[in-house]
């Protein structure tokens, strides 16, 4: 009898405010089919999902785990739980880093009392971290501190380090060389109201180096926030994608990847996890070839930007997603836009990212501008708007369907969706 598939704690994080998409992502992930949203389902178990602040938690074996990295849409990272313990001090951090590798009784009683446990499963651990921890792999640890008597995140991150090599000299006599460049493990210390999370992240760059990003103009938006855009929208891949300000592209490449069921990982150079012990390239590829729900494979772009400098790295960046052929660039005012007239399944998304903060010197008339755009040329259509600045998009004149607050890097901003009917 074959063993049951290893269970792994498995955390996504994402933006502050993308929570609740990522949820979604990962559920119709596990169910095998396309939500309400028209997001990518396919094969796979998502079980016991739960939204935390900027993460989504689930369980689940290597399969999902590199599902996860290659379909997520809005994920900054996807990492593993290696084990979890009281830290209120930097005793307590460096007492638990070292019982994880040296080997110290599993479960809620191991560590002396301490409560250690590991791998999110006390009873038989899907991922040893002793094992993985072995000294010819290096490291490298970055860590948070929230709500905890230990404040100062580098020297929490210094603490664990320095209990990890105690362990691994306790259990093999020698220790890991630290690589913050190139380390063979990525390794992120959580501590959160004393308590102490550490994780292996199995992305290594970040999910939102996609691959296609050859230009970048001023203030792209990140492609987890253009691709969350889009799945607020609740867009059905049907019709054009028009941005009246499209920069360098991004919010039209990530409505049309979703609408051709074409995977965010698809350019990517590669993630941590094919250097992990247990790595099975074939199992990769059989996922990679899982076909995606594509709701719109007709689905046509059109692009408009007063700069020409800003349509030049479009025009890159759109070649190199594989997005050129179905696109129409047009240089101008946004004001001056035409809905198109021919547009295949008829009315479709407008995506837009105006200006704001420093960029937006027009202050609230560029607002009542665009609102006048959608009201006026695209009745009937769907949009959604990435709206920051003081006003946060009150200026529109629109009365949105969904609003969304995120962050848009250290800016407070909505993403608000409009029907205009």
């Amino acid at each position: 009898m074959s063993e049951p598939p290893q269970k792994l704690t498995l955390v996504a994080t994402c933006a502050a405010g993308l929570e609740e998409l990522l949820e979604g992502e990962l559920r119709d992930i596990g169910a095998g089919g396309v939500g309400a949203a028209g997001r990518a389902g396919g094969a796979g178990s998502a079980a016991g999902v739960e939204r935390q602040r900027g993460a989504v938690v689930w369980s689940g074996g290597w399969d999902e785990c590199w599902r996860a990295n290659w379909r997520l849409r809005t994920a900054n990272r996807v990492l593993v739980e290696l084990g979890s313990w009281a830290g209120p001090d930097g005793a307590a951090l460096a007492a638990g880093a070292r019982a994880l590798v040296a080997g110290a009784a599993w479960g809620a009683g191991g560590l002396g009392g301490q409560g250690l446990t590991v791998g999110g499963d006390a009873a038989r651990p899907a991922l040893d971290p002793g094992s993985l921890l072995q000294p010819e792999r290096s490291f490298a640890i970055q860590a948070t501190a929230t709500a905890s008597r230990v404040r100062d995140a580098r020297w929490a991150a210094l603490t664990v380090k320095d209990g990890l090599v105690d362990g691994q000299r306790e259990r093999w006599g020698r220790r890991s060389d630290v690589d913050r460049d190139a380390p063979d493990l990525h390794l992120r210390l959580r501590l959160h109201r004393d308590q102490a999370t550490l994780l292996l992240d199995t992305s290594g760059e970040p999910l939102d180096r996609r691959g296609y990003r050859v230009a970048s103009g001023a203030a792209p938006v990140r492609e987890q926030l253009a691709a969350a855009c889009v799945l607020a929208a609740g867009w059905d891949g049907r019709g054009s994608v028009v941005d009246p300000m499209c920069g360098s592209g991004t919010l039209l490449i990530e409505a049309a990847w979703l609408a051709l069921g074409i995977a965010p990982g698809q350019l990517r150079r590669g993630w941590a996890f094919e250097s992990l012990p247990g790595f099975a390239p074939e199992r990769f590829a059989a996922i990679r070839a899982e076909p995606m729900p594509a709701p719109g494979p007709g689905v046509r772009l059109i692009g408009n930007d007063r700069s020409a400098e800003a349509l030049r790295g479009a025009r890159v960046n759109l070649e190199r997603a594989g997005l050129l052929a179905r696109t129409t660039l047009l240089r101008g005012e946004a004001s001056d836009l035409e809905a198109p007239a021919d547009t295949p399944g008829g009315a479709g998304l407008v995506v837009v990212n105006p200006p704001y903060g420093e960029r937006a010197a027009a202050g609230a008339a560029h607002w009542r501008e665009l609102g006048d755009l959608l009201k006026q040329r695209f009745r009937g259509w769907r949009a959604v708007v990435l709206a920051g600045g003081p006003g946060l998009g009150k200026e529109i004149g629109l009365r949105p369907r969904r609003r969304l607050p995120v962050k848009n890097g250290p800016l407070d901003a909505r993403i608000l969706v409009f029907d205009l009917f």
